[in-house]
Order: structure tokens, then C-alpha cells, then sequence
């Protein structure tokens, strides 16, 4: 079974916006050593992202093979395209879509912490919009360990949910600070019970989460983004992602994509297989095992996340 932990539901994407996101995949492409065509990552990314009803995830998931995605919104209290109305629509949206494909799919809701009705939005979006978690863009400028952040961790914990946040610089105007992994430090200390995903396990900083992962029974990491070094720089992506389960244990480790947004640049299905090929294809002196393989594909998402 494989489980993505990462996909960020688009209900809506207008095309004078899709050049302000497009940036970030052709630094990817650059990285794996891709030919880009700037106009066909425009077309294709106008035909993948914006899926208000969900269509285009579940098609994405039978084509790529994945069984199980966990889909997040994603809200910026700094952006004033993000108005409360917009949020109570996108949560509302992403949410009926895990509601329509149950054994498929479970949404995180997108709320930014620096709102005042931050809480009201966040219980809106469990009671009424059936979400299961929390999704967390702290580098928009926000401590995630902050008062306002206790706020809706507090709620989260309370309905035994998920919380996944960024971790891992980006370029400006991302504030790569509020992204550093060792600011989840007391989440560990003050919600014991609250299970924490670091989406990317601060990437090439993964060293400070892999630290804290180690003490803290509760902390995860994904790989989204760890596909740019694995088909770009396959001996480094191997080795890093070898010395980070040495260090912190196979189960803390799981499957993630960035889908849509990554999707432009490479298929999904070559990312499982990057991974699935490990046991066979990494590097002399660097050594996978088919049951690693297993875990982070799905079995440690099936585990944290109670899918049976």
C-alpha cells in the first residue's frame, strides 16, 4: 500500500498565479538535470493544479499508483488573497473531497495562526468539515511553537489529530527560520500526545529533526522535496537518507510527494520507483532492505495515521 502524507489540495488556481509558484519547480527541474520549457510547465501546471472537486487527485492517484493520500490547504494570514471567506471555502472544498473518497483520502486544514479567529476556524474546519489535521506553513512568519500556535495545537490534540508543518528553507519570500526543525522542540514537551509530521525533515538541514525525532516518540518526517537530490543527486540523496535512518530509526520515515506542484516536473510513479529500487540500485557501501522499503511507502503511514 502506498501512502502519500503530503499533497497539497488546490481548489483553485487562477493563471496570473501560476507564475508565482512555478518558480520553486524549475529550480527543481534545474536540480535534476531536466530540460525546461517554460511554456509547457505553464500548460501543464494549469492542467494539474486547480481541482475543486477532487477529480483530478483520484485520477492522479489510480495513474501513479498511489492507494491512500493525506490532502492539505494551506492558509497565509500575510496574503491578502487569503480572506476569511476564502479560507472557510477552501477548507470546506478540501474537505468534501476526503469526505467523498473516504478510503482514499483524509484532508488537513489550512488555518495561519496569526488570525484572530484563528480557533473558530480550525474547530469549524474538524466539526463541519470532517478534516483530520492541521497543515502548517510557519516560514510564511509565524513561530509554530508560539502562543498564538498553541491555540489550534490545543484543538488538534483534542481531536486526536495530525499536524504537518514545514520544515526546510525555501527561497525568499519564504523567512527560512521560522522553518528550522528544532522549533518543534517543545511541541514534544507541551502536546506529548500530538503526532507531528515535519514535512521534509528540513531537507538538507534534516540533522536537527532526525535529533529531535530520536527523543520525541511522536515526531515523523516526509520526504516531499527529497525527490529533486534523488534524481538529481542520487549518491547524496542515498547516502543522507541512510545516515538519517541509522540515526533516528526506519519508522520515523515517511512516503511524501508535494504533489501537484512537484508533479509538473516528474511522475510520481518514478519517485515510488526511486524508492522502491533502493535494495538494488543504491551506491557500493550504501545498503537498503526491502522491509525499509515497505515502511516508508506505507506501513509507518498506516500505522501513525490508524488506516487498518
Amino acid at each position: 500500500m502506498i501512502v502519500d502524507v503530503h499533497y497539497h489540495m488546490i481548489p483553485m488556481m487562477p493563471e496570473e498565479m501560476i507564475e508565482s509558484v512555478l518558480h520553486d519547480p524549475i529550480r527543481m527541474a534545474k536540480v535534476m538535470g531536466k530540460e525546461i520549457d517554460h511554456a509547457s510547465l505553464f500548460e501543464k501546471a494549469k492542467a494539474l493544479w486547480g481541482d475543486p472537486e477532487g477529480d483530478k487527485l483520484i485520477k492522479s492517484m489510480d495513474e501513479e499508483g498511489v492507494d491512500f493520500a493525506v490532502i492539505c490547504a494551506v492558509d497565509n494570514a500575510d496574503n491578502e488573497v487569503f480572506t476569511t471567506e476564502l479560507v472557510e471555502w477552501q477548507n470546506k472544498t478540501v474537505g468534501d473531497v476526503a469526505r467523498k473518497n473516504p478510503g482514499r483520502v483524509m484532508a488537513l486544514a489550512g488555518v495561519d495562526p496569526r488570525r484572530d479567529n484563528a480557533p473558530d476556524l480550525l474547530k469549524q474546519a474538524f466539526d463541519e468539515c470532517g478534516m483530520r489535521g492541521l497543515k502548517y506553513h510557519a516560514d510564511y512568519g509565524y513561530d509554530p511553537c508560539g502562543p498564538a500556535s498553541y491555540r489550534l495545537l490545543e484543538i488538534v490534540q483534542a481531536h486526536n489529530g495530525v499536524l504537518l508543518t514545514h520544515t526546510g528553507p525555501l527561497p525568499p519570500p519564504s523567512r527560512a527560520k521560522y522553518a528550522d526543525p528544532s522549533l518543534l522542540a517543545d511541541i514534544g514537551v507541551d502536546f506529548p500526545d500530538l503526532k507531528v509530521i515535519a514535512a521534509h525533515m528540513g531537507m538538507v538541514n534534516w540533522r536537527p529533526w532526525a535529533a529531535l525525532a530520536s527523543h520525541q516518540p511522536n515526531l515523523y518526517g516526509d520526504l516531499a522535496m527529497w525527490d529533486v537530490y534523488a534524481f538529481g543527486r542520487y549518491e547524496l540523496f542515498c547516502r543522507d537518507l541512510r545516515d538519517l535512518i541509522d540515526f533516528v530509526g526506519i519508522e520515523k520515515v515517511l512516503f511524501g510527494t508535494d504533489d501537484p506542484i512537484a508533479q509538473v516536473v516528474r511522475p510520481t510513479r518514478d519517485w515510488i520507483a526511486l524508492i522502491r529500487d533502493l535494495p538494488t540500485k543504491a551506491p557500493t557501501g550504501i545498503r537498503f532492505t526491502e522491509q525499509e522499503v515497505h515502511a516508508i511507502l506505507g506501513r509507518n503511514a498506516i500505522s501513525l495515521l490508524g488506516l487498518g
